[in-house]
Formats: C-alpha cells, structure tokens, sequence
C-alpha cells in the first residue's frame, strides 16, 4: 500500500517508487482523503525531478541521498549536520569519481584538527559511503573505490561509562526541576536521547503503561513503565504535545554535567547507567536487549557492563552450591 498509518501516529505516511526510487514521507494529514492529495502532489513532484545524465559532483550525490532516504530517517538531524560538513570540506563542486584515497586522509586529517575524535570522524566516513552507494545503486554513477576499512581512524577500545549511585544522586542534586525528570526517565527507561526529547504523549498510553517509539530502522520500540515512571509523568495534566520540557536543554545538561564534576560523561551514557544497573541486579542480557530495543545480544554486551563488586562468576555460582550443606546433612546434624 502507497499510504499507512505507523502504530501510535494519527498522520498518514506515504511510500512509493518511482523509476527505481523510493519516496516515503509523512503527509501530515489525519484524514485518508486528504493525505491521498498529498502522496499525489508528492508523485507528481519526483516524477518531474531533475535527473542527471552527467557525472555527478558531491552536491548532487548528497543532495539525492538527503532527498531521497535521509530526510525521512530518524537520525534525519544527524544525517543532514554530517552531509553539511562533508560537503563543506571536500567542495559541494567536487566531481565524485574524482575522490582519492589520499583527499580522505586529508579530510581525516582536518576533522581531527578541529578536535573530533575517532568515532566521530569514522561517522563521517559512514555518512559519505552510505551516500555514493546510493548514487551507484540507485541512480548508476561511477563512484570511486575507496578503501574505507584501511582509511577509517582508529578508535579506541569501547568505552566503559556509567554512574555509580552516588554519581548519579549528584547529578540530580544539581538538576532543575525539568530536566531531573528528563534523568530519571532515561535512566528508568534506556531510551535513546531522540527519543526521549521528543517524545509526544500521543505515544505515551498510561493506562496500559506502555511507551510506543519509532527507533533506529524505522522499527517499532515499545517500553514497559515501572509504576514510579507513570506516577512522575501522571503529574502532568496538560498531555498535549512534548512529554518533557526541554527548553535550553543542551545548556542546562552541559552546566550539571560540570557541576556534578562528572567526566567523560555523555547523555547516551545514561542509557548505559540503565543496562549496567539492570546487569548488576540480575536482569538477563537477553531482556537487557529486549529492553533496549537491540538487534542482538552481542550490541548488548557493550552496554550491559559490571562493577567488580557486583561481578559474579561461574566458579562462585558452581563453588557456593558445592561448599554448601544438603538438607540432609542438616537434618542429620541437627538429630545428633
């Protein structure tokens, strides 16, 4: 079907092919009449798109990956930040074909100048690759063989963040009122920051206490909230629009972060606090990655970390069972 509705939204979305490409997009319209104009208007409008029967430069790469897939994507914000700063290094008037090895290691070069770090510039390289792929794909350019494994910047090991509990009470001691709610609902639900700042309350149902949310994939993700999640968010009797206040949020996050003298702490790592606390208290990894909403247990496995203290093996676990006494040589001992 052209037109559906996804589970939780009252729009209708749209998503049809046209010489080869696809085109999806919400309608913005409630109403199946009026969303149908819509998709029409939307045909109409990529049937008579430019086409390019010349060689492509980077702007027109870009410009049909960001039209044609990452506009209607979640992570649209992230993905159009990224093809801006590509663009903006490598010339919006670079012919594609044209790109070499050697202008990625430069660009590498210059992105970690401006103080990025590894991760952050192999994201770079992801967004760039995904882009002239679909260029080739889609549209049949010439695209450049780029050795990417070989020219990716070499990250670290995997990171190992969460908060401790008295990291965690700082953190909320030096909170506002709007974004304490905002901490406690992340670390109670393991919701990935987009989600969190932008949730609606048309995707909140109270009553069955369950949270339904669009996730990396364009995949359906549903939470189950604890009672106390449902109390904090029953204190709001309006229920229209954003669940969460997040005016200056960027500022006032950045100013507990540093009040709490909390380091190398980021927000995604609050997601990290929840699987980690879950791992600790004895949650399984397998409800761990259902919980987060994970393709498999081994994504799993990068998030769900455990302190020393908390850490116990397979020799306690068999060693507690063969030290300790049958019941009945408890009872013999106590007859005698």
């Amino acid at each position: 079907m052209s037109l559906y509705q996804r589970p939780g939204s009252p729009f209708w979305q749209y998503s049809f092919t046209v010489n080869g490409v696809r085109f999806r997009g919400s309608t913005g319209c409630t109403g199946k009449r009026e969303a149908r104009i819509v998709e029409v208007q939307e045909r109409t409008k990529a049937s008579e798109r430019k086409t390019y029967a010349d060689a492509w430069r980077l702007r027109d790469c870009l410009g049909a990956y960001w039209q044609e897939h990452g506009k209607h994507q979640q992570s649209r914000d992230f993905i159009e930040h990224k093809l801006a700063v590509i663009s903006k290094h490598l010339g919006p008037n670079t012919m594609i074909a044209d790109l070499t090895n050697a202008d990625m290691i430069e660009y590498q070069a210059k992105r970690r100048g401006e103080g990025l770090q590894a991760h952050s510039v192999n994201r770079d390289f992801n967004c760039l690759r995904a882009a002239l792929n679909h260029a080739r794909v889609l549209h049949g350019q010439k695209v450049p063989e780029i050795a990417w494994n070989r020219i990716r910047a070499k990250e670290p090991p995997n990171r190992t963040r969460f908060l401790s509990q008295e990291e965690y009470h700082e953190l909320l001691s030096v909170c506002d009122e709007a974004l304490a709610r905002i901490v406690r609902f992340a670390v109670a639900t393991g919701l990935r920051k987009a989600n969190i700042l932008k949730l609606d309350w048309r995707e909140v149902d109270l009553t069955s206490g369950l949270i339904t949310v669009i996730v990396k994939g364009d995949k359906t993700h549903t939470v189950r909230m604890t009672g106390k999640v449902r109390a904090m968010l029953s204190t709001d009797t309006t229920r229209k629009g954003r669940v969460f206040d997040t005016k200056n949020f960027r500022k006032k996050w950045d100013k507990a972060v540093t009040d709490a003298e909390l380091e190398d702490f980021t927000f995604h790592d609050l997601r990290h606090t929840f699987a980690s606390w879950a791992r600790m208290a004895g949650a399984d990894l397998a409800d761990i990655c259902e919980a987060l909403g994970h393709s498999s247990v081994t994504v799993t496995m990068r998030y769900a970390h455990i302190e020393p203290a908390h850490h116990k093996t397979a020799f306690d676990r068999v060693s507690a069972d063969v030290w300790s006494q049958s019941a009945s040589q408890s009872r013999r001992k106590a007859a005698e």
